[in-house]
């Protein structure tokens, strides 16, 4: 009995603890000062981006991994894709209403990404991006809150 009333305590715990997403109203964020880097070798699918930026979150809100970053790429058809290690901590979570940042973002060129023909077929050459700030707003869902201008791949 006492590990029931443990069980169904931990399971009440755990629900409490869930953020709904849906009832945190939008954000809107702006990007300044992007600076960028390159390294790599393409003939050895060996490219990464380093990004750098300082961002302002108006109408921040404390909610944990509410906010995060992306470095996204073209594709010829005005789509874009991004490349992330599933299962992982996402590489920019931004955490305070303002601040600064620097991450270094693998291509899907790059080797680490193993990336299908496919993908790689559709994506625009020379390679373009762009840096992205996205707010969560359910499970599996992101809504895009600001996006700097388009960069051309200097490899």
């Amino acid at each position: 009995m006492k590990k029931l009333t443990m069980l169904v305590s931990f399971c009440l715990l755990s629900g409490c603890a869930t953020t709904d997403y849906t009832t945190i109203p939008l954000s809107n964020a702006s990007l300044s000062n992007l600076k960028t880097s390159e390294t790599g070798n393409i003939q050895q699918r060996e490219h990464t981006v380093t990004v750098s930026f300082d961002y302002a979150i108006e109408n921040f809100n404390e909610a944990t991994n509410l906010y995060t970053c992306s470095v996204l790429f073209t594709n010829v058809d005005g789509t874009a894709v991004t490349s992330t290690k599933s299962g992982k901590k996402h590489p920019c979570i931004l955490d305070s209403a303002n601040g600064s940042i620097s991450v270094s973002w693998p291509t899907p060129l790059d080797k680490s990404r193993n990336a299908p023909q496919m993908v790689l077929s559709r994506m625009k050459y020379p390679i373009e991006y762009f840096v992205t700030i996205h707010q969560k707003t359910g499970k599996h869902s992101t809504k895009l809150i600001a996006k700097s201008e388009v960069i051309k791949s200097r490899l």
